[in-house]
C-alpha cells in the first residue's frame, strides 16, 4: 500500500477513510454530490428511493465519511449549532426533552447547545448573544412564564427561535404537550381508585404548563361531578421545597385530602417528605400522583406514580420544526403534540383511600 506523509506526521494511506469525501461517496455510491449531501443531512425534502437512501448511508459508514462542517459552514452560512434553554438542569424531568432535541440535531447534522437560565431578560441576552451574534443558527426556549412576551426579542426579530413547552405572548411559534389531558388522566386514575377528596398541587399561577395542569384537574372533577374543595389548590414552585411547603397546607386541613395530583415530579419528592414528617402514610392516608415521569420515581419511598407525557418526543418535534424555520419553511404558530398519548404508570404511592381499602388480615 502506497503512503505519503509530510515532515513532522505521521504516514497516511491513500486509502484511509479519513480522507473520504461527498464527492467520493457519490462515486461509489452511483449518485450525484447533492444527493448525497441531502441524504446525510438529513434533508425531508429530497425525494430519493428508499434502497437508494440506504446504499448511500452504508456507502457512507464504510467509506468512514465524516462531514467537514467547518467546509459546511462556508458553504451555507450556518453555524450548524442549535441553543436550548432550560429552567435548571437539575429538573429531571429535562434530561428526557434534552435527549430528544439533541437526537434530532443530530440526524439534521447540528450540533446541540446547553444553556440554564430562569430568568427572561437573561434569556433575551442569550437571543441577542447566540442567535444575533452568530454563534447559532436558531434558539429553543424552554423557560419563561406566561406573561413573557419577550419585548426586546421582539424590537429585535424573532425569526429561528422557538418556544418549547411554554406558550406566551407574541407571534414566537411554540410547541406543547397535552398537559391538560395528562393530568386529567392522573386524576381519573385517583377517582377510579374511590378517591372522592382530591387535592392539587397546582405551581405557580404565571407559568403556563402550571395553568394548563390545574385546568386538566379542574375538568377531570368536574366530569366526575365531584367538588373541589376549599385549600384544595395550593400554588408552589415546581421544586422540593414547594412541593414540601404546599402538601403541609393541605395535610393541616380540618378534612384533608385522601389523594394528590402534584404538578411537578419534582415537587412530588418534597410532597412525599412532607407525608412522612407530618405521620401521614402513603399511600394509606394520602395517595400522590405526580406529573411527568422519571427513573427516579421507582426508588422513592414509596415508589412514586406519575403521569407520563412524551418528552423526547417533544424536543424531538421542537428541534425538526426549529430546523425548518432555519431552512424557510413555515410552521404552525401553535403545535400540540398529541402523540403518543399521555399514560398512568401506577407504583406503590397510590391505593384506594383507606375506609375502601380491603381489611388487612
Amino acid at each position: 500500500m502506497s503512503e505519503v506523509a509530510t515532515e513532522g506526521t505521521a504516514p497516511v494511506s491513500r486509502r484511509s477513510p479519513r480522507v473520504s469525501n461527498l464527492a467520493a461517496v457519490a462515486r461509489a455510491a452511483g449518485v450525484d454530490t447533492s444527493t448525497v449531501s441531502r441524504v446525510l443531512r438529513s434533508d425531508p425534502a429530497v425525494r430519493v428511493r428508499p434502497e437508494t437512501r440506504a446504499r448511500i448511508l452504508a456507502t457512507a459508514e464504510n467509506l468512514g465519511y465524516a462531514p467537514n462542517l467547518i467546509a459546511r459552514s462556508l458553504a451555507t452560512r450556518k453555524t450548524m449549532t442549535l441553543g436550548l434553554i432550560i429552567p435548571s438542569a437539575a429538573n429531571v424531568v429535562y434530561e428526557e426533552i434534552i435527549r430528544g432535541a439533541e437526537a434530532a440535531a443530530r440526524e439534521a447534522g447540528y450540533v446541540l447547545l446547553l444553556s440554564e437560565s430562569t430568568d427572561l431578560g437573561a434569556v433575551d441576552s442569550a437571543y441577542r448573544e447566540l442567535v444575533l451574534g452568530g454563534r447559532v443558527d436558531g434558539l429553543l426556549i424552554a423557560s419563561g412564564t406566561s406573561h413573557d412576551s419577550l419585548p426586546q426579542l421582539l424590537r429585535e426579530r424573532a425569526e429561528n427561535c422557538l418556544v418549547l413547552n411554554r406558550r406566551i405572548r407574541g407571534p414566537i411559534p411554540s410547541i406543547i404537550e397535552d398537559d391538560e389531558g395528562g393530568m386529567a388522566r392522573g386524576v381519573e386514575k385517583l377517582i377510579s381508585l374511590g378517591h372522592t377528596r382530591i387535592a392539587c398541587l397546582a405551581g405557580p399561577a404565571d407559568v403556563d404548563t402550571a395553568a394548563r395542569r390545574l385546568a386538566g384537574f379542574r375538568q377531570a372533577m368536574r366530569t366526575a361531578e365531584l367538588p373541589v374543595h376549599r385549600g384544595y389548590v395550593q400554588r408552589a414552585p415546581f421544586d422540593e421545597a414547594g412541593g414540601h411547603d404546599s402538601m403541609l397546607r393541605l395535610l393541616k386541613l380540618p378534612h384533608p385530602p385522601t389523594a394528590v395530583a402534584v404538578s411537578s415530579l419534582v415537587a412530588a419528592t418534597g410532597a412525599l417528605a412532607a407525608c412522612h414528617s407530618a405521620g401521614f402514610a402513603v399511600p394509606d392516608d394520602v395517595s400522590v400522583i405526580a406529573f411527568h415521569d422519571a427513573k427516579v420515581a421507582q426508588y422513592l419511598t414509596p415508589s412514586l406514580s406519575t403521569i407520563w407525557m412524551p418528552l423526547f418526543e417533544l424536543g424531538e418535534a421542537a428541534t425538526r420544526q426549529l430546523v425548518d424555520m432555519i431552512n424557510g419553511r413555515s410552521i404552525p404558530a401553535l403545535r400540540r403534540l398529541q402523540d403518543p398519548k399521555p399514560r398512568v404508570i401506577e407504583r406503590a404511592s397510590t391505593a384506594p383511600p383507606r375506609e375502601l381499602a380491603p381489611a388487612r388480615v
